[in-house]
This record gives C-alpha cells, sequence and structure tokens, in this order.
C-alpha cells in the first residue's frame, strides 16, 4: 500500500481578512459567542469548540446551507460533521489518497481518499467562523483528483484549485457571504470582500473573484516559462495577469496559480517515485517466471513501464 499524503495541501491557502470595526458582536448559542474571543478554549472539549461554531453559522442562512451541506457529505462516507473536523494550528483542508494493491499482483489498483478539515485553534471566534466556512465548502464541493491518471493535467490542475467547483474562489465567496450575513454594515464594508463584491448585483461576483485569484505580480513571467515547460499556452489561461497579487496561498506563500504550480510538481514527484516502486515490484514478479511475450503480466509490466515514462519524464530522472 503506497500513500500520497496531502495532495489537496494547496486548499490550505486563506485569504486573510482584514475586518476593522468589527465589534463584540453576540450571538445566541445558547450562551453568547463573542466574535472578538478566542473559539478554542482547552476547558471545553473539542466537540464542544466546533458545535459553538457550527451554532454560530447556523444563524445566518449562508453558514446554515454550509453546515447542513458538508454534514450530509460527511455522512455519505458514514461519518458525522464532527468526525471530520479537527484542531489545528492552521485551517486546512487536508486529503489524503490511497492507493493499494498487493505485491504479488501490482497491476491491481484500488483507490480510496479521505478528506480531514482542520481549523486553526488561534484564531478570534469570527475568523474561526469564516475559515470554517471556507474549509467545508472545500471539503463539500472539490471535486476529487486522481494524480496517477494519465489525464492529470496542469492546466486542470490550476483551474480546478483557482476557480473549479469547491475551489479557492468559491470558498472565498462563500466566506463573504457569510461575512456580509454576519456584519452587514463597516465591518463588511472594510474588508477584502470588497473585492469580488459587486455593486450592481448587490452580490458577490465569480467573475470579480477568479480576475482577483489569477493575479501573480512580479511572478507572471515566472508562471508563463513554467506554463510553456508543460506544453500549455498562456492563452489557455487568460484570466493570468501581471497585476498586483492580493490573495496568496498560506502553503506556499505565492499567488494561488504559481502555489498550484509547485503543488502539481510536487504531488507528481510523489507519485512518480511510488510508481517506480511499483514497477520495481512488477518486475521481481516477472523475474520468478519464464519470459513469455504474450504472458498477460509481461503485457501488464510493458503497459505500465509506458504509461509511467509518458507521464514522469519531467518529474524523475529516468
Amino acid at each position: 500500500m503506497t500513500r500520497l499524503l496531502s495532495i489537496a495541501a494547496l486548499l490550505i491557502a486563506l485569504s486573510s481578512f482584514q475586518v476593522w470595526g468589527a465589534g463584540p458582536k453576540m450571538l445566541d448559542a445558547g450562551e453568547d459567542i463573542d466574535f472578538n474571543e478566542a473559539w478554542y478554549k482547552k476547558d471545553r472539549s473539542d466537540e464542544e469548540n466546533f458545535k459553538r461554531l457550527v451554532t454560530g453559522l447556523e444563524k445566518v442562512s449562508t453558514g446554515k446551507k454550509v453546515i447542513q451541506k458538508a454534514t450530509e457529505k460527511a455522512a455519505q462516507q458514514g461519518h458525522t460533521l464532527f468526525d471530520i473536523v479537527a484542531i489545528g494550528d492552521g485551517s486546512l483542508t487536508d486529503t489524503t489518497l490511497i492507493r493499494r494493491f498487493s505485491a504479488s499482483n501490482p497491476s491491481q489498483v484500488m483507490y480510496e481518499t479521505r478528506s480531514k478539515v482542520y481549523l486553526n485553534k488561534h484564531l478570534k471566534t469570527l475568523d474561526a467562523l469564516l475559515d470554517f466556512a471556507h474549509e467545508l465548502t472545500h471539503f463539500t464541493y472539490r471535486e476529487p483528483f486522481n494524480p496517477y491518471d494519465a489525464r492529470f493535467h496542469l492546466k486542470d490542475f490550476i483551474k480546478s484549485t483557482v476557480e473549479g467547483r469547491g475551489g479557492e474562489v468559491d470558498a472565498y465567496m462563500v466566506e463573504c457571504k457569510v461575512l456580509k450575513e454576519l456584519l452587514p454594515g463597516e465591518g463588511f464594508s472594510r474588508s477584502n470582500c470588497q473585492k469580488v463584491w459587486d455593486q450592481k448585483t448587490a452580490s458577490v461576483s465569480k467573475e470579480m473573484g477568479v480576475m482577483e485569484f489569477y493575479k501573480v505580480g512580479h511572478h507572471f513571467d515566472g508562471l508563463k516559462k513554467d506554463l510553456e515547460k508543460f506544453a500549455i499556452n498562456e492563452k489557455e489561461l487568460p484570466q493570468a495577469s501581471n497585476n498586483e497579487a492580493l490573495f496568496i496561498s498560506s502553503a506556499w506563500g505565492l499567488p494561488y496559480p504559481v502555489a498550484a504550480v509547485k503543488e502539481y510538481v510536487n504531488i507528481m514527484d510523489r507519485v512518480c517515485k511510488n510508481d517506480q516502486n511499483r514497477i520495481s515490484l512488477m518486475q521481481n514478479k516477472l523475474g520468478r517466471a519464464p519470459a513469455d511475450a504474450n504472458n498477460q503480466d509481461t503485457k501488464d509490466f510493458r503497459s505500465m513501464s509506458e504509461d509511467y515514462k509518458s507521464r514522469c519524464e519531467k518529474f524523475v530522472s529516468q
């Protein structure tokens, strides 16, 4: 069994909110919740801490929908909402792809994906509510991907990460909708959400969000070179621009499209090393059998080797 850990590590990248004038608003949650107090307290159990956030989010319509959909998704996997959340030193949605095969038959492979939402224990309650809504959006809607699949390409990974269903733009829009409902006045108007707020429609705009998240500043020339390396025409990512980047991945400290390239290469490095091990197991199996070009194991080995060469020539030494 080989494990590709944290293949969605890029999703941990959250855009920091700058909310001024957000007074100590109180929510009725059995007991009052103060936006400015720490959401995590050691004298409460982890579940109790999360339940207070759930209650807080359920007080507004967008937050209620987020909790409902995440709960349904967890139930589909045989879990409760509290089974898929945990306390952390940062807010992130961590996805683990598990690949299973036996040493005696490495050509037969099974895959399983597991996700866990971690929430930064050092946040104030308002920030925790926003981060929680953001990460649950990733958990609920983010489309799973398989980096062992030959169709796993950089362009698609960038688009999925930034503008895809449950990606960074979607998660940020949910954050902003929750903030607007919690603090409809000055707190919202002085936040970074103004960058994705369409005054004409009085709502968050995905189009504006996509434009913002593709701003890479002085990394633009480097991004173009990376795209060329993977035979991607820059016109295939027309929104990418050299305008100043406001939204930065905390996973890499880089604008999202640039961080996506780094994450893709990191993922593929590990995938190809894992595939090297799998091919070695297949070689060992063939070494114990008479050479036969028509043998199914021989055919499988050739297919695996050709697939490996086509996918991994840019990532590990051949």
